[in-house]
């Protein structure tokens, strides 16, 4: 009997061994994943490989190959497609992790109806340098890029650049006007107001019904990583500024994407000087506004083109 108590004491002490080791074991990979958590958002916010790239296969724009520099040296690929060297132009600026191939359904009608266009592919997209992208941060340098290429080419008789951009580029078209007395006027389609939703990602984690937070070093070590800091890319903040040259303003009623709700899109508008258009499409998601509705779309942004580039 006494062998048998024995016995039994031991594989009871070794399970509790083994548990308490198991735990312990949880406990510290929870804390590894709670501690590599900010380092995993920032590499999916911004890392860009493989990259989604497209060819560009637009015989019919005859577009010529580019490279330019963003404001910061980074180098960027474009192409450009020469309407008339008497024609004002614009900069067409793609969405999240995308290339230019993206714009060319914009390329199209801009083109058709006179304008010159400059398509690129944002930094850590498609063919230029950088393997990531910028979060909103960056990206305004590569559009002032774009537009002090165009004011340096000598070959352009009419210097007005407009800028259209979507989604991310949407939010980064309106800072690099704000920023850049070059930019004649603005078109941002789904457009973000601040970069609020991000920055609270990489301060907390959502637990069931709680908010965990999370090491603090995550902001930093994202602006380190995109050299620039996140937190001061707000167009909300500095859309005042474009004025007074025209902005307009395009978002779906429907927009689900979580950092460009609809409010947002409000919001910009408000802050925004005159002269000022927001069209609200009733239905088409997230940059889907053109595909949705083709004609109304082309009419409202072909309508402000004209009105932004009065006859010389």
């Amino acid at each position: 009997m006494a062998g048998r108590d024995t016995a039994r004491a031991g594989h009871g002490a070794g399970a509790r061994a083994l548990t308490r080791r198991l735990l312990v074991t949880l406990a510290l990979l929870a804390l590894v994943a709670w501690l590599a958590a900010p380092l995993a958002r920032i590499v999916t916010l911004i890392a860009n490989a493989p990259r989604r790239s497209a060819p560009i296969e637009a015989a019919d724009l005859r577009l010529e190959a580019i490279r330019f520099r963003a404001s910061d040296g980074v180098l960027l690929a474009g192409s450009f497609a020469l309407a008339s060297r008497d024609a004002p132009t614009v900069v067409l600026a793609h969405g999240f992790k995308t290339s230019r191939a993206e714009m060319l359904p914009w390329a199209r009608f801009l083109r058709e109806a006179g304008y010159n266009v400059l398509l690129f592919d944002s930094r850590g997209c498609g063919e230029s340098e950088g393997w990531a992208i910028g979060a909103g941060a960056t990206e305004p340098r590569d559009i002032i890029g774009a537009v002090r290429h165009l004011r340096e080419r000598g070959d352009l008789a009419d210097p007005r650049v407009a800028v259209l951009g979507i989604s991310l580029n949407a939010g980064a078209a309106v800072l690099a006007a704000a920023r850049e007395p070059g930019v004649s006027a603005v078109v941002a389609d789904s457009a973000w107001a601040d970069e609020d939703f991000q920055l609270a990602r990489l301060r907390s984690i959502r637990a069931g019904s709680l908010d965990l937070p999370l090491p603090p070093y995550g902001t930093a070590l994202l602006d380190a990583l995109v050299g620039a800091p996140l937190e001061a890319a707000r167009p909300s903040d500095e859309i005042a500024a474009v004025a007074p040259r025209p902005v307009l303003l395009i978002h779906s009623a429907d927009d689900g994407n979580a950092t460009t709700p609809l409010s947002g899109a409000r919001l910009l508008f408000q802050r925004a000087g005159e002269p000022k258009e927001l069209w609200v499409a009733e239905r088409g998601g997230h940059v889907g506004a053109l595909e949705t509705f083709p004609e109304e779309y082309r009419a409202r942004v072909l309508g402000f083109l004209r009105r932004s580039f009065p006859p010389r």
